[in-house]
């Protein structure tokens, strides 16, 4: 009697016991898979990009003017600036950046997609970008060029970027008729680092020098461009959805956007 008096509350206890432990975990929601998507921007972008690359030449050809009884006159140069003759002056630079194999060196990753508003979307995406750059940089002292040389490197820049596109439809036209208004409202553009892939290998104070210099002058191309890669993003974004199947594309918008009221007649 005593172990029927132990074995039933255990009985009793176990199928409590083993519901619980086999009671299955609250599933985590998917995450969306915005892959496709993701490669619509990327083939767009791609279509976008000048073949011959951009080019920076703000940091190029310096010039003041030309100071009284230079000495070595014969090894100056000297350029004409309206009716005056001036000398090159300071650090020049020049800057031409490509995107070689982009499949390669253009990562883009769409993380959101969602609706802000009844006619509002937002599109989240982070930019991973290598670039080849030819430098060519000269030093100018007065007219003489006290060293010069070209150096290809490498760099890296990433991006985040948010997208709001605004969403209008004609119903009176059948098919609707689309009309998406795109605006980035955030853009970072961040230089990561460089590396020299050929070029002079300079040493020292001069050396440390020059790799902080061509640093500001990576970052400061990329400042400058930020608007240019604003409208590549509006442009290659709004292509996308026209493109676009499934979940993201002006026909899912179309089916998701709340019908026009019809006025009843009296």
């Amino acid at each position: 009697m005593r172990q029927h008096a132990l074995v039933l509350p255990i009985l009793a206890i176990l199928p409590f016991s083993l519901s619980a432990q086999e009671k299955p975990a609250p599933e985590k929601p998917t995450p969306q898979d915005y892959t496709t998507f993701a490669k619509l921007i990327h083939s767009t972008v791609v279509k976008q990009l000048p073949k011959e690359g951009f080019e920076d030449l703000s940091g190029w050809g310096q010039t003041i003017p030309a100071p009284d009884k230079l000495p070595l006159p014969a090894l100056r140069t000297f350029i004409k600036v309206g009716n005056k003759l001036e000398v090159p002056h300071g650090t020049w630079r020049k800057l031409v950046g490509k995107i070689e194999d982009p499949d390669k060196n253009l990562k883009i990753v769409v993380k959101e997609f969602k609706p802000l508003k009844d006619t509002t979307y937002r599109v989240v995406a982070d930019v991973d970008a290598t670039f080849l750059c030819q430098v060519e940089m000269q030093q100018w002292q007065k007219g003489l060029l006290l060293i010069g040389g070209q150096i290809g490197a490498d760099a890296n820049v990433t991006a985040a970027v948010v997208c709001d596109v605004g969403t209008s439809f004609n119903f009176k036209k059948f098919p609707p008729e689309v009309t998406l208004e795109p605006k980035v409202v955030e853009l970072g553009l961040d230089f990561v680092d460089f590396k020299v892939r050929n070029g002079p290998i300079i040493q020292g104070e001069f050396g440390d020098n020059l790799r902080k210099d061509l640093k500001e002058v990576f970052r400061g191309v990329m400042k400058a461009s930020e608007p240019i890669v604003k409208d590549y993003a509006n442009q290659a974004i709004v292509q996308s959805l026209k493109d676009g199947k499934g979940l993201i594309s002006t026909d899912a918008i179309l089916k998701a956007l709340p019908k026009p009221k019809v006025e009843e007649k009296k």
